[in-house]
């Protein structure tokens, strides 16, 4: 990479270090709740740096702070350290080393980019113009394990004024990010749906409850509340994913389970949702059938005015206009760094995409996709960011 962003000369000369790390949390991703080598790994490092850290036993998660003035406000950065369960198909000489594992999401990217601006900040104190906390998170990827909601519970938004994430995203170009004023990530849940029946022999259906049958109604259902209960101007989406029960072809099942989503764009819709899926759960359970249905989600992250400045300002002091797509659309999956914005005082927080892309090397996949690459030019723009939401 030669400088082609406009990052600072003295950023730059930590450009072979960003590379270098990101390349080793690559190698070892480690599902949510379990990333103890990420974690020491990160840890370290930022002792290293001289950052005060902070852990919680029994999590993996920890904070790391920088206090340089106490009258400074204090700006936490979040970083989330899990992988995903799926093969890493990137063939490299730096892919996953851990069998099943992969960085997939691209948070081997967000933690790199912390601890690169970490490590500027700690080199360079006297231009900074608040204190900083790095939150290094645990469990960001499976809504069933604690992850922001558990550290927000623990004390990590502590006396914080306000807190800023990235994601990557390698649908857009280096150089250039994303982000608006509102609603930046989906309120999401993930559901399960457990429908018990009454087994009987296929030539005698009456004499039994086909679990099958009803757990298909009920997920139609839900695709009518959809299409007809929902304010067609506020987007909603419910999928089912996964559906498994039944043990021979010639006997009604006696038990179904289904898992899958539930994503909206305003609370209002997110609860008729969540209501209408509870209801005719119900109605199913007095129809005779043993129906539970169980949900676990995050609500939506929503980009307050204050730190939408404050995000447009740190990219406009080095990226150039057309670059900042400052009106740009949310995403449909959901985020559990709302957590953090919802208990920062005040709640100015923001969230921002990063392009981590180049269509030139070939690089533009989406998140989650296998293989997953991202550009490693990347790394230096979004410390940057985070470095002019600190400094002067």
């Amino acid at each position: 990479m030669n400088n082609l962003y406009n990052v600072s000369e003295k950023l730059f000369q930590l450009n072979d270090f960003s590379k270098k790390t990101r390349q080793d949390l690559h190698k070892i991703p480690e599902l949510s709740g379990e990333e103890y080598k990420t974690s020491k790994y990160c840890r370290e490092l930022m002792e290293g740096f001289g950052y005060q850290i902070k852990t919680f036993e029994g999590y993996t998660g920890f904070t790391a702070d920088l206090i340089v003035n106490s009258e400074f406000p204090l700006i936490a950065i979040r970083a989330d350290m899990d992988g995903l369960e799926m093969p890493d198909l990137t063939n490299n000489e730096h892919s996953s080393v851990h069998q099943g594992c992969a960085h997939n999401c691209g948070h081997d990217t967000h933690m790199t980019i912390a601890l690169t601006s970490a490590k500027y900040l700690a080199e360079n104190r006297e231009e900074m113009s608040a204190n900083v906390r790095f939150i290094f998170q645990m469990a960001e990827e499976d809504m069933r394990i604690p992850g922001a909601d558990k550290m927000v519970e623990l004390g990590c938004m502590e006396g914080v004024d306000e807190t800023y994430a990235l994601h990557n995203d390698a649908a857009i170009e280096t150089g250039c990010v994303r982000f608006n004023d509102g609603v930046m990530s989906s309120y999401g849940s993930a559901w399960t749906l457990d429908v018990y029946g009454v087994s009987a022999h296929g030539s005698t259906p009456h004499k039994g409850l086909d679990a099958i049958r009803e757990a298909t109604r009920l997920i139609d259902y839900m695709d009518y509340v959809v299409a007809k209960k929902t304010d067609p101007f506020s987007p909603a989406v419910f999928g089912c994913g996964m559906i498994n029960g039944g043990t021979i072809p010639n006997a009604l099942a006696d038990h179904v389970q289904a898992r899958g989503t539930i994503r909206s764009m305003d609370e209002n819709t997110n609860q008729i949702l969540k209501t209408s899926f509870e209801e005719i759960v119900a109605r199913s359970t007095a129809g005779g059938f043993k129906t539970t249905l169980t949900a676990t989600g995050y609500p939506a992250v929503v980009n307050h005015p204050t730190a939408y400045q404050r995000l447009l300002e740190a990219t406009r002091r080095f990226l150039p206009e057309e670059n900042i797509e400052s009106n740009g659309k949310p995403m449909t999956g959901s985020e559990d760094f709302s957590y953090m914005v919802n208990a920062t005082k005040g709640k100015v927080g923001a969230m921002f995409f990063l392009g981590s892309g180049n269509q030139a090397k070939g690089i533009n996949n989406y998140l989650h996709a296998n293989p997953y690459f991202v550009d490693d030019d990347c790394l230096l723009v979004g410390a940057q960011i985070f470095v002019n939401l600190l400094t002067r």
